[in-house]
């Protein structure tokens, strides 16, 4: 992997972090989920997993921008996001958007329309349930005490299947475990980002055409969240298609071998 890999982009409001990789003339925009520790400490993995894409897109992986302090609202990520696209001279793309990324790309779209040629979303919300609210007031609660072995353990066992927790969460744990105290402050602020959500009502200003993948065991934020946002872009004339993953929970986007693959074709189309 080259060492460029990750780069900054500045703005005249903040810097933001993403990693660039692929050949393709057309530009993808993949905007991860929350985790403990920042997606460019494993960009070279991200990378790799999305392989596929290099020879169609030139993929840009966004992280969230640096020292945004104690509030972050969802909607000042998805401005942020944009402005950085225009800085690094991205006027439109086809984007990503894999959970709380998923939640960012929705109201992207919204917004800002003319950058969003054609969009996935996968495991994610267009607001919360009683369900996924339980799960982000959960998280936010461990973050805020600062307790990293519970937080890991938690957010694993809601996150991945039971064949995954079963074969790897020792190891999931140990990747974690020297998550610092400026990590689970950036944790807490992200999860209240999302308990403070809400983009349903703004699905009617969506154009673009847009895949919801879904997961039934998804115990994150729930499959009848994937289901909302795709019936409800139906009902507003949007190009959708729903694809719901049977035996996998919301991480179905690291698990289903067939994932990438099917918003590769999504995305050629």
């Amino acid at each position: 992997m080259a060492e460029n890999l990750v780069q900054t982009v500045k703005t005249e409001n903040f810097e933001m972090d993403y990693a660039k990789f692929g050949t393709g003339v057309r530009p993808l925009v993949l905007l991860p989920g929350m985790s403990l520790k920042s997606t460019m400490s494993v960009a070279s993995m991200v990378a790799d997993s999305y392989k596929i894409f290099r020879d169609d897109f030139t993929v840009y992986l966004f992280d969230r921008k640096k020292n945004f302090g104690e509030s972050y609202p969802m909607e000042q990520m998805a401005v942020d996001t944009a402005e950085a696209m225009d800085a690094i001279g991205i006027g439109s793309a086809c984007m990503i958007g894999i959970s709380q990324g998923g939640m960012i790309a929705q109201l992207i779209a919204e917004q800002f329309p003319q950058k969003v040629e054609r969009l996935a979303l996968g495991s994610s919300a267009s607001r919360l349930n009683d369900m996924s609210r339980a799960v982000m007031t959960e998280w936010k609660r461990l973050a805020d005490e600062g307790n990293v072995e519970a937080l890991c353990s938690n957010f694993i066992d809601k996150v991945f299947s039971e064949e995954t927790i079963r074969k790897y969460k020792k190891s999931l744990m140990r990747l974690n475990s020297n998550a610092t105290e400026q990590d689970m402050k950036r944790f807490c602020v992200l999860a209240r980002a999302c308990l403070e959500f809400e983009a349903y009502e703004g699905l009617k200003n969506l154009k673009c055409p847009t895949l919801v993948l879904g997961a039934e065991l998804d115990r994150t934020l729930g499959v009848i969240a994937s289901r909302e946002i795709a019936e409800a872009l139906e009902r507003n004339g949007v190009p959708v298609e729903l694809y719901v993953y049977d035996n996998y929970g919301h991480a179905a986007y690291d698990e289903a071998p067939d994932y990438r693959s099917r918003i590769l074709e999504f995305l050629k189309k």
